[in-house]
C-alpha cells in the first residue's frame, strides 16, 4: 500500500500484483483536519477490503517534512593512480569516502536551508546517481582507469517526527516492511526505465517539486514555494467561494464540465496566478544550466493547471535554453504503469501514488 502523508489529507493506494498484472484494491483520499495522523490512518484502514493483507507500506511526505538535494563531489586522485585500473576494494573504497563526505554535506546544507537541528532529521538514503571519469559518463569505476571523477549524488532526509505515527501505525497492524520514499528516487527510477526526457512537475499543497531528465541526466532541483492551494485560495478568493466548494468547482474545471463560457472565463481569471507559478518554474529550472528537453511533465495536485500552454508567456519563454518548443503534459497513472479497474487512470491526482507503486516492483 502507498501512503502520502500530506497537509490536510492522506492519500492511499492499495494494490497487488498478480498473474494478470497489477489490481488496483482500493484508492482516494482521507482528510486529517478533524483527526491527527494516526487516527486517520485507522480510519482509512477500515475502508480497505477485509480479506486483503497489507505486506508492505511504501510511505512519502510533503516536500517540507521531506527533503531530497542533489549535491556533486569530486575527487582528483594520487598521480601514482593515475594511469592505473581500478579494482573492486578501490572502487568501494572511493565511493564509501565519497558518500561519507556527501552526508556531511547534506547535513550542513539541511541547517542552513530550513534551520531545523540537523539531529531532528534522519538521512534516509544516500544514492549515487551519476559518475564520471574526466568528463565520461561511467557505469561503475571498478575496471575504468582514475583520473578526476565526479559524482552526482542524491540525499533524502526526513523530519523524524513526521514518521512516528506511520511507524506506531505498521506496528499495531503488524506491516513489517515500511519503506519510505521521495518523489526524486521514483522519478529518478521511472525516467531511467522508460528513457522518458522531460522537465517534471510535481504539485503538491504548498510547494512544486521539479526534476528534469535530458538524455541519461538526471537532476533533482527542489521545490518552489506555489502549489496547489495557491490556486485553491484564488478561486475560494476571486470567486467568493467556501474552501470545500473552491475544490469541487477546480475539480469541475478541470474535467472540462463547466461551460464553455463559463471556462474561458475562468481561465482569464486565473491566467496571472498560472503566470506567476511560471515565473518561479523559469527561474528553478535556470539553476540547471541544461539545455532543456522540450517536454513538461506536471502530475499532483496542479488541477488549476489545465491550459498548460499557459504557463509562460513568450517573453518568458525567449530566455530560456529550449532545444525545441515546449510542449506541456499532464503526466497520468497510465503513463506510469498499467492497472486492472483502476477508474483514477486518466486523472493526475493519482500519478505520485503509482509513481511509488512502480518504484516498489522496479527500484533498480
Amino acid at each position: 500500500m502507498v501512503l502520502r502523508i500530506g497537509k490536510e489529507e492522506i492519500d492511499f493506494l492499495f494494490f497487488k500484483k498478480g498473474g494478470a498484472g497489477i489490481e488496483i484494491l482500493s484508492y482516494g483520499s482521507e482528510n486529517i483536519s478533524s483527526f491527527n495522523v494516526r487516527q486517520t490512518l485507522e480510519k482509512m484502514f477500515m475502508h480497505l477490503p477485509q480479506k486483503e493483507i497489507v505486506g508492505e507500506l511504501i510511505v512519502t511526505f510533503q516536500a517540507h517534512e521531506f527533503r531530497a538535494q542533489l549535491i556533486g563531489q569530486t575527487l582528483i586522485p594520487s598521480s601514482s593512480l593515475h594511469l592505473l585500473d581500478l579494482d573492486k576494494g578501490e572502487a568501494l573504497s572511493i565511493e564509501r569516502d565519497i558518500l561519507a563526505r556527501a552526508e556531511r554535506a547534506f547535513q550542513k546544507n539541511i541547517f542552513y536551508e530550513s534551520g531545523i537541528l540537523p539531529n531532528e532529521f534522519s538521512l534516509r538514503r544516500v544514492k549515487i546517481l551519476e559518475r564520471r571519469i574526466n568528463g565520461y559518463s561511467v557505469p561503475k569505476l571498478e575496471g575504468f582507469k582514475s583520473g578526476a571523477i565526479e559524482f552526482s549524488i542524491l540525499g533524502m532526509f526526513l523530519l523524524e517526527s513526521s514518521f512516528l505515527p506511520v511507524e506506531q501505525f505498521a506496528k499495531a497492524h503488524k506491516i513489517n516492511s515500511v519503506r519510505v520514499i521521495h518523489i526524486a528516487e521514483a522519478l529518478e527510477a521511472f525516467t531511467r526505465k522508460y528513457h522518458q526526457k522531460g522537465i517534471y512537475l510535481c504539485v503538491e499543497e504548498e510547494k512544486t517539486q521539479i526534476a528534469i531528465q535530458n538524455e541519461e541526466h538526471f537532476m533533482f532541483l527542489g521545490t518552489i514555494p506555489m502549489g496547489a492551494s495557491n490556486f485553491t485560495e484564488f478561486f475560494a478568493d476571486m470567486l467568493g467561494m467556501r474552501e470545500a466548494t473552491a475544490r469541487a468547482f477546480e475539480e469541475q474545471y478541470f474535467n472540462d464540465g463547466l461551460s464553455v463560457a463559463v471556462q474561458e472565463k475562468v481561465q482569464t481569471f486565473l491566467l496571472p496566478e498560472i503566470q506567476k507559478f511560471g515565473t518561479l518554474v523559469k527561474k528553478k529550472i535556470l539553476e540547471a544550466k541544461i539545455t532543456l528537453p522540450e517536454f513538461f511533465w506536471v502530475f499532483g495536485k496542479g488541477r488549476s493547471l489545465g491550459n498548460l500552454q499557459s504557463f509562460f508567456a513568450q517573453d518568458l519563454l525567449d530566455d530560456l535554453p529550449f532545444s525545441q518548443n515546449p510542449k506541456m503534459n499532464f503526466l497520468m497513472p497510465k503513463d506510469v504503469w498499467e492497472a486492472k479497474n483502476f477508474p483514477g487512470a486518466n486523472d493526475p491526482l493519482n500519478t505520485m501514488l503509482c509513481l511509488f507503486g512502480a518504484f516498489a516492483f522496479n527500484p533498480r
